[in-house]
């Protein structure tokens, strides 16, 4: 579990640190898994962790309960960030976008879900970091 964890927290710090470079300082910059649609900015310096496994079937499955249209593709999020954006934290689900990485396919408030705050707690999201 310890190496497929580390390939996970590999991953997301990949993710986050790929946009950097083409970015404003200060702004990370995700593409949308919409054609079309604009990318999603967050502040680099956001609080954000990366759901393990478990954690991200879980949120899979209440997200997919609260809200049926969610899943109508049938697809499992490759993964989930909690970010906090704007003052609120928020639960980011990440699908595999060909050789371009990842991109974003739904953004929830996480204050719906009632694991939030225990997961909070376990996770300790940190500000900047890109080994989430």
């Amino acid at each position: 579990m310890a190496s497929t964890q580390g390939c996970a927290m590999w991953a997301a710090g990949l993710f986050w640190a790929l946009p950097l470079a083409a970015q404003p300082a200060g702004e990370l910059e995700m593409p949308s898994c919409v054609s079309g649609s604009p990318p999603l900015r967050v502040s680099a310096s956001a609080e954000r962790a990366t759901l393990d496994r478990t954690d991200r079937g879980r949120f899979h499955e209440a997200a997919q309960a609260r809200y049926p249209l969610y899943q109508r593709g049938g697809f499992v999020p490759a993964q989930v960030l909690m970010v906090r954006r704007g003052g609120q934290w928020q639960y980011m689900t990440l699908w595999p976008q060909g050789p371009n990485g990842l991109c974003v396919s739904a953004v929830f408030a996480a204050d719906r879900f009632d694991f939030t705050p225990g997961w909070l707690a376990r996770y300790q999201p940190r500000a900047g970091e890109s080994d989430d």
